[in-house]
């Protein structure tokens, strides 16, 4: 009997440490704004997703794929130039293999602010939303 309780106690331990450890990477707030921002940039409501956005990267400076969407939630209202920089820090913060693709979102969004502060062509508006799977 003695011995079913200690393997039973000694099960559960385990169990309880191994998803405790899993949920350390999560408990960051920023997380949890993060994943609010998304559902609704997800949803299109791309101004509304911006405030979580913004937090996330309050909450955690170093959160690339946040400045990344908070730069999106921006080309998606065509605000190119407050686009801009969450992107460059998106940039510095993603590993290299992303950072092609951010590149040219900082480009198109610099050249559309160009052309729209000039007053250059039409008003300029933002490409179709694409998911990003390299952050």
């Amino acid at each position: 009997m003695m011995n079913r309780l200690a393997m039973l106690f000694l099960s559960l331990a385990l169990v309880f440490s191994a998803s405790s450890c899993a949920s350390l990477g999560r408990l960051n707030p920023a997380y949890d704004s993060f994943d609010r921002g998304l559902a609704l940039f997800n949803q299109g409501r791309f101004a509304a997703a911006v405030p979580y956005f913004e937090d996330a990267t309050h909450e955690n400076p170093e959160y690339a794929q946040a400045y990344f969407y908070l730069g999106r939630a921006y080309i998606s209202q065509s605000k190119w130039r407050a686009a801009i920089q969450p992107l460059r820090a998106a940039f510095r913060l993603s590993p290299r293999e992303a950072q092609q693709e951010i590149m040219d979102l900082i480009l198109d969004a610099t050249f559309a602010a160009a052309l729209n502060d000039f007053g250059l062509g039409e008003e300029r508006t933002p490409p179709p939303a694409r998911p990003m799977e390299l952050l």
